[in-house]
């Protein structure tokens, strides 16, 4: 178990040992225990200690998987298991207490997204085989799927409400070609139909698509560096309280370079919400005021994926080159969990 140098000072957040070795494409936070997940395409789904108030991280655990993994999710409850999903076309179970591994089954193309429904204790995946499926992992193998959907298009991105939503449980699934299906858990298991269909307010690829922490919408960024702000209700006022915003771009010698949003992340208990992009930058943003709050200083390649924990005192970052210029060399990869000052996410009153 390889602990950390020790970085918490610096301006970027302490910087973990081990890291992943190659592209690092999502990071979550248990909601129970504060640890940390990460995938990435070397294989890997490892899980973290990480506490940057007290300067300190460990590697707990490394799965080594078949293919690049693409996402994955803390499961069932106390966060004792992970799902994962990638180019090997298969979601797995991690034990998190025993070291075991099991398929839950399988796709016809890559996995791209996974989330865990904590109310009804289902593992869903989204993959670029145009399907959304539901596991049961408390069932026997050959009835573990209990719900696949056809989908219009590839799915990009995926987003479930948090557990302090649950009233109001809504799956967010965004595609290729815009389009962007809203269901319920029930629904998804009693027949699949989308409580919504809908396309993106912003018109170019999807990148990313998170939950507001409230259980009222969405936001969405895209690769033309915008992010949407989107509410679940399709009444006149609601639609009219829509919007998007320009973000992740650098103007030099009067030309300005636009950079993809590759990463959302939202602070469950104050409901801001913090932007990475292809600049390097971690934007952190109060939505319902449209106001930017803060900025942290520029990391050495993209951030690729973002995290706060469950307490909103930390946040990770995944400086990770997404291939935006093409094939370049990069900074190694890393992994960097700053802590977070109220300031920098508390919403600021209206002038």
């Amino acid at each position: 178990m390889a602990a950390s140098a020790g970085t918490s000072g610096s301006p970027l957040g302490m910087e973990l040992a081990s890291p992943p070795t190659d592209g690092i494409t999502s990071l979550n936070f248990s909601p129970d225990s504060g640890l940390l997940l990460a995938t990435s395409w070397d294989g890997g789904v490892r899980v973290y200690d990480a506490d940057p108030a007290r300067d300190r991280s460990s590697q707990r655990q490394h799965f080594a998987t078949p293919g690049p993994v693409l996402d994955a999710c803390f499961a069932e409850a106390g966060g004792t298991a992970v799902i994962s999903g990638g180019i090997a076309k298969v979601v797995t179970r991690h034990d998190l207490m025993t070291g075991a591994e099991e398929v839950l089954g399988s796709h016809d193309a890559a996995v791209k997204a996974v989330a865990y429904d904590d109310d009804t204790g289902l593992g869903i995946s989204g993959g670029w085989d145009k399907t959304l499926r539901a596991w049961d992992p408390r069932l026997p193998p050959e009835r573990r799927c209990v719900a696949r959907v056809d989908l219009p298009d590839k799915v990009y991105s995926m987003s479930i409400n948090p557990p302090s939503s649950s009233a109001n449980k809504k799956i967010v699934v965004a595609m290729a070609g815009l389009g962007i299906h809203v269901y319920t858990p029930l629904g998804l298991t009693l027949g699949g139909a989308p409580e919504q269909t809908r396309t993106s307010t912003l018109s170019h690829q999807t990148r990313v698509a998170r939950c507001f922490p409230d259980g009222t919408g969405f936001a969405v960024g895209s690769v033309e560096g915008r992010v949407g702000w989107e509410y679940f209700d399709r009444s006149e006022e609601a639609i009219a309280r829509q919007y998007a915003f320009k973000c992740h771009r650098s103007k030099e010698g009067g030309v300005e370079t636009i950079h993809p949003v590759h990463a959302i992340a939202f602070h469950e208990k104050l409901g801001t919400f913090a932007t990475g992009g292809g600049d390097g930058f971690v934007n952190v943003w109060d939505g319902g005021n449209k106001k930017r709050l803060y900025q942290y200083p520029r990391y050495a390649t993209s951030v690729a994926a973002l995290a706060f924990n469950a307490e909103g005192d930390a946040l990770a970052i995944a400086a990770s080159y997404v291939g935006e210029e093409g094939d370049k060399p990069a900074p190694a990869d890393a992994i960097f969990v700053r802590a977070v000052d109220a300031a920098e996410v508390t919403p600021k009153p209206r002038s």
